[in-house]
């Protein structure tokens, strides 16, 4: 009988094991939470009788997908290191949960009292709406603050512009539902005006923050979060909104329906996060960054459509004046956005021509002497020989460099190089073109010289470069020039030749006697 020895291996395998284990029990609760989140709507929409249990099952319910909600999301920030930047947001989220906890379970106790009540029904409790505003703020501070690498002011203006935008969408369409189309007067209670700041208007700036940081690229929640999240703080903003007036047409079953399944989807998203984190070791998600929001211009299209529906169905009434003015100060702050982003691309073609302009430069000057490099020096050689005229071609080479090089050093060679650029711009005519085609190799194009010019120009050049040069150190050198000069009618040379004809004539110098000049025919 063998006996066999556990391993690493087998301690692996079964911590492994363990594991999935506890994933399937902790799916096992989420799992059956929704199903009942579902089977109360269910009930919940289908039939009015039983309002009294229909009012404590549902807050019951959404108190106890708070509890769970805040102690998935402790889960998830105990597993992630102190350093990490997403613990600050889950442990955010772990406290603003125990804060809607606290008042969904206040909710609860006070519906046993009143479940009748405006209050019971529509979830609109003074302790309820205040631990959701303080939670929604919390949550709003932790996303508005989050580190994003990389956001310059004028990201960081957009940002609040989209903000605002929703926000007044938001606003306008709780104070849309909650004003009542019969009403005479312009005046709004000031308890209507709390309860929709309270409500909608929180909750969808919390929906819209947590989304902006997901397409940001950085969340630090995976999907689930990033979409259920903002549709949960959606459809709790509009059992906001909709509470009195569904109440008023007797179906607050929607309420329950809608409060039972935002909650629950929270739960689901806090599940998943700490989920991921423990199945997956703590793996930051990735997102692909968008380089803009579609959620300004849906607030626009929504508001759009309210006044367009109310102003059909309704008329010129005071819900179409809210709609209105909502949704004038919708577009006032998207042409502010979209003028800030004219702005912006205009600044971004400014910095593309001129760093256009410095590459120019960079590809056709030389980083030594400042003059053109050979690709300039062909350029306008090749545009002169196009037009009608004489042209001149000079080719200089210095003599006696090499020594200078081995006897005093590179950065002795480059002094010299940099003075004679600048003997030879001394040297020429104004609007002539020098060139250093490499090494200690020199070009001058004269464009339309008179008669017996370009000999002239050739040799100022012979007499300029051939002056004792001071070096750095102090020492004095002397190199001399050798020219060869090429002349030739315009539209009867080509570049190569018209080059090669003065190459030629350069060498006829050096040989002759260094510090002179040649001249050569085209021919």
């Amino acid at each position: 009988m063998t006996t066999r020895v556990a391993g690493p291996a087998d301690g692996w395998a079964g911590r492994l094991r363990a594991c999935s284990s506890r994933t399937r029990g902790s799916a096992a609760l989420p799992g059956a939470a929704v199903t009942a989140a579902f089977a109360l709507s269910g009930w919940y929409v289908s039939t009015a009788a039983g309002l009294r249990v229909q009012v404590l099952s549902c807050w019951l319910a959404v108190a106890l997908f708070a509890s769970a909600m805040s102690y998935y999301a402790f889960r998830a920030s105990r597993q992630m290191d102190r350093a990490d930047p997403r613990r600050r947001f889950w442990t955010a989220m772990a406290v603003a949960g125990c804060v809607f906890s606290a008042g969904e379970w206040a909710q609860l106790a006070a519906s046993f009292g009143a479940p009748f009540s405006l209050a019971a029904l529509t979830g609109a409790g003074a302790v309820r709406t205040g631990a959701l505003g303080l939670g929604c703020v919390i949550l709003t501070v932790v996303v508005l603050t989050y580190p994003i690498p990389h956001r310059s002011a004028h990201e960081r203006l957009c940002y609040l512009l989209d903000v605002a935008t929703v926000v007044v969408a938001a606003g306008a369409y709780g104070l849309y539902w909650t004003v009542s189309s019969t009403t005479d007067d312009l005046s709004v209670r000031a308890h209507d005006l709390v309860m929709v700041a309270a409500g909608p208007v929180v909750a969808m700036v919390t929906a819209f923050a947590v989304a902006r940081l997901f397409l940001s690229g950085v969340a630090p929640f995976r999907w689930h979060m990033g979409v259920l999240g903002p549709l949960a703080a959606a459809v709790e903003g509009m059992s906001r909104a909709l509470g009195p007036e569904l109440v008023r047409a007797g179906h607050p079953g929607v309420i329950f329906a809608m409060t039972a399944s935002s909650h629950a989807l929270l739960m689901v998203a806090a599940w998943s996060q700490c989920r991921s984190l423990h199945v997956g070791g703590g793996r930051r998600a990735e997102n692909r960054k968008r380089p803009f929001s579609l959620l300004p211009y849906a607030a626009l299209v929504a508001t759009f459509a309210l006044l367009v529906v109310t102003l059909a169905v309704k008329g010129l009434d005071l819900r179409a004046w809210v709609a209105i003015v909502g949704l004038a100060a919708i577009t006032g702050i998207v042409v502010a956005r979209q003028l800030t982003a004219f702005l912006d691309n205009a600044r971004l073609l400014r910095e593309r021509d001129a760093l256009a302009e410095r590459l120019h430069v960079m590809a056709f000057t030389d980083s030594l002497t400042g003059l053109g490099n050979r690709a300039q020096f062909l350029d306008r050689l090749g545009a002169a020989l196009r037009r009608d005229g004489q042209v001149g071609v000079l080719l200089i080479d210095l003599d006696d460099f090499k020594p200078v090089n081995d006897s005093y050093g590179h950065a002795a060679g480059d002094a010299v190089l940099v003075e004679t650029a600048a003997r030879l711009r001394s040297s020429v005519r104004p609007g002539d073109v020098v060139a250093r085609l490499g090494g200690d190799e020199f070009a001058v194009l004269v464009d339309q010289p008179q008669p017996g010019e370009v000999a002239v120009v050739a040799a100022r050049i012979v007499q300029a470069v051939g002056e004792p040069c001071r070096l750095p150190g102090g020492e004095q050198v002397r190199v001399r020039a050798s020219v060869g000069v090429a002349q030739a009618t315009c539209r009867d040379q080509d570049t190569s030749m018209l080059l090669s004809t003065a190459d030629e004539a350069m060498y006829a110098a050096k040989c002759a006697g260094k510090g002179s000049f040649r001249l050569a025919s085209a021919g």
